[in-house]
C-alpha cells in the first residue's frame, strides 16, 4: 500500500518546478486559493443574500407573536347638509372635526399556527445556510481541479523542459563526433530532428500550463492580469488505509458531515411543518382586544355657543374597549382545503428528493472508495514503471556512448522514461485529488488548515 513517503517521485518533480518560484512573493497555496474565491465568487455573494432573507423571514415569524399596536387620526372637513357628530341630527353649516384611537390586539389561539410557521421559517432558513456551504463546497471542488491541473501542467512543463536540455546535450555531443569522424551525419540529421520533436512538445505543454493558470484564475474570480505562483509543498496523503475504510462507516460519516443532506433533512422538516400549519388554518381563533377613541368637533358648543376647548372635548369625549373574540371558519370556497392538499404533496416531493439525496450519496461514496484505491493501485504501478525505465534508460546512454546501439533505440527508451514520469505525476496527484474528497466525506472539511 502507498504511504505518504510514496509520493517523493511526484513531490520531487514539483519541487524541481517550485525550487525557483517559491523564493518569489505571492505565492499562493491551494487554502487561499479556496479562500480567496470563497469571497469574490458571485454565486456565493449571491446566496449569502438569501441567507439573509431567509433569516428576515424567520425573526418576522417570531414577532408576529408580538401584540398589534396602532394609533389612528382622521381629520374631515364637512360640506352641505350632513350629521353633526355632536348631536346627531342634520345640519347645514361647514364644519371640521377629527378623531383619535388607539387599538391593540392579541391573538390568543390559532391551533398553534404561528409556533409552526416560527418552526418552518428556522428549518427553511437552516436549509439556506447549508445551501451557502454546498455552493462553497462546490467552488472549492472547482478550485481544488483547477488547482491540481495546474500541478499537473507545471510538472509536465517542467520534464519537457528537462528533455529538451537533454536533447540539446545530445544534438550537441552527437554534432562533435560527427566533425570529429567518430559518427555518421545520419545520426546528426537524428539529433536535430529528436531535438526539434522536444522543442515542440516543450512549446505546447507551455501554452497548456498557461491555459490551466487562467482556468484556476477563473474559478478563483481572480483577474487575468498578473502572475498566479502556486504552492505544492503543502500537499499530504491521508493516512487511512482504503482495503478497511467501509462504505457504510463513510456513508455514516457523510451524512452527518455533508451539508447537501442537512439541506434536503431540513426542507422535510419546514415541508412538514408546512402541512401542520395548513390544518391549523381549519381551527378556530381566539383574540384579545383592546382600544381608546375619542374626538374634536367644531359643532361641539357650550350654552353661550362657544367651542369647547380641544382637551375638554378629549377628555369628554374619550372611550375604551376592552374584548375577547372568537372567529371560526365556515367556508372560505375550498381555499383552506387546496392549501392543505398542496402542504402535503409537497412533503411527499420532498421526502422523495432526501431519499434521492441519500442515494446518490451512497453511490457516489461506492464509486470515490472504488477510485482511491484504483488511483493509489495505478501510483504503484507507476512507480515500478519508473524504476525499470530509468534503468533501461541510462543504461540505452551508456550503449550510445559506446555506440552499441543507434540513436534511434536510445530515443526510444528516453521516451520510455519521459512517459513513466508522466504517469508517476499524473496518477500521484490524482491520488492526492481523490484522497483529499474522502477526507472531505469523513469530515466535510476541505481546507487542510481548518
Amino acid at each position: 500500500m502507498m504511504k505518504g513517503s510514496g509520493l517523493v517521485a511526484v513531490l520531487l518533480i514539483l519541487l524541481f518546478l517550485c525550487r525557483e518560484t517559491l523564493v518569489a512573493q505571492n505565492v499562493w497555496a491551494l487554502d487561499q486559493c479556496i479562500q480567496y474565491a470563497w469571497e469574490h465568487n458571485y454565486s456565493i455573494r449571491s446566496q449569502e443574500i438569501e441567507v439573509n432573507i431567509s433569516n428576515t423571514g424567520y425573526r418576522q415569524a417570531r414577532n408576529d407573536l408580538l401584540p398589534e399596536l396602532s394609533i389612528q387620526s382622521y381629520g374631515n372637513q364637512n360640506f352641505g347638509r350632513t350629521i353633526d357628530p355632536a348631536t346627531n341630527e342634520y345640519v347645514g353649516v361647514r364644519f371640521y372635526n377629527n378623531t383619535y384611537g388607539i387599538s391593540s390586539s392579541l391573538e390568543l389561539f390559532n391551533s398553534f399556527v404561528k409556533l409552526n410557521t416560527i418552526e418552518m421559517q428556522r428549518y427553511n432558513f437552516l436549509a439556506e445556510k447549508n445551501k451557502l456551504q454546498q455552493r462553497k463546497n462546490e467552488v472549492a471542488f472547482a478550485v481544488i481541479n483547477s488547482y491540481f491541473n495546474v500541478l499537473l501542467q507545471q510538472g509536465l512543463f517542467s520534464i519537457s523542459r528537462e528533455t529538451f536540455r537533454l536533447s540539446k546535450v545530445l544534438k550537441e555531443s552527437t554534432s562533435a563526433f560527427v566533425d570529429a569522424g567518430r559518427k555518421a551525419g545520419s545520426d546528426l540529421l537524428e539529433a536535430e530532428a529528436n531535438m526539434a520533436s522536444d522543442s515542440f512538445f516543450l512549446v505546447q505543454s507551455s501554452h497548456l500550463m498557461e491555459q490551466a493558470i487562467l482556468d484556476l484564475k477563473y474559478e478563483m474570480n481572480l483577474p487575468p492580469a498578473g502572475d498566479l505562483l502556486i504552492d505544492s509543498l503543502g500537499l499530504f496523503l491521508f493516512s487511512g488505509n482504503p482495503d478497511t475504510l467501509s462504505a457504510e462507516v463513510l456513508f455514516n460519516f457523510a451524512t452527518e458531515a455533508l451539508p447537501e443532506v442537512e439541506v434536503a433533512r431540513n426542507q422535510v422538516l419546514a415541508a412538514k411543518k408546512a402541512v401542520q400549519i395548513s390544518r391549523g388554518m381549519f381551527s378556530p381563533r381566539i383574540g384579545l382586544y383592546a382600544g381608546w377613541n375619542s374626538q374634536f368637533m367644531e359643532t361641539n358648543r357650550d350654552m353661550n355657543n362657544i367651542i369647547i376647548p380641544f382637551n375638554d372635548q378629549i377628555s369628554n369625549n374619550a372611550s375604551e374597549y376592552f374584548s375577547l373574540g372568537i372567529d371560526i371558519p365556515l367556508f372560505s370556497r375550498f381555499s383552506k382545503y387546496s392549501s392543505l392538499s398542496r402542504s402535503k404533496l409537497r412533503y411527499r416531493q420532498v421526502k422523495l428528493q432526501f431519499d434521492e439525496v441519500s442515494y446518490k450519496l451512497r453511490m457516489n461514496i461506492e464509486k470515490s472508495l472504488a477510485e482511491w484505491r484504483s488511483a493509489r493501485a495505478e501510483y504503484a504501478s507507476s512507480m515500478k514503471q519508473l524504476a525499470a525505465s530509468r534503468m533501461a534508460w541510462e543504461a540505452a546512454g551508456k550503449k550510445l556512448d559506446k555506440g552499441l546501439i543507434s540513436l534511434i533505440e536510445y530515443s526510444m527508451q528516453k521516451n520510455l522514461w519521459n512517459k513513466a514520469r508522466t504517469e508517476v505525476l499524473r496518477t500521484g496527484l490524482q491520488a492526492l485529488l481523490k484522497e483529499k474528497y474522502i477526507r472531505f466525506l469523513m469530515t466535510g472539511s476541505i481546507l487542510e488548515k481548518q
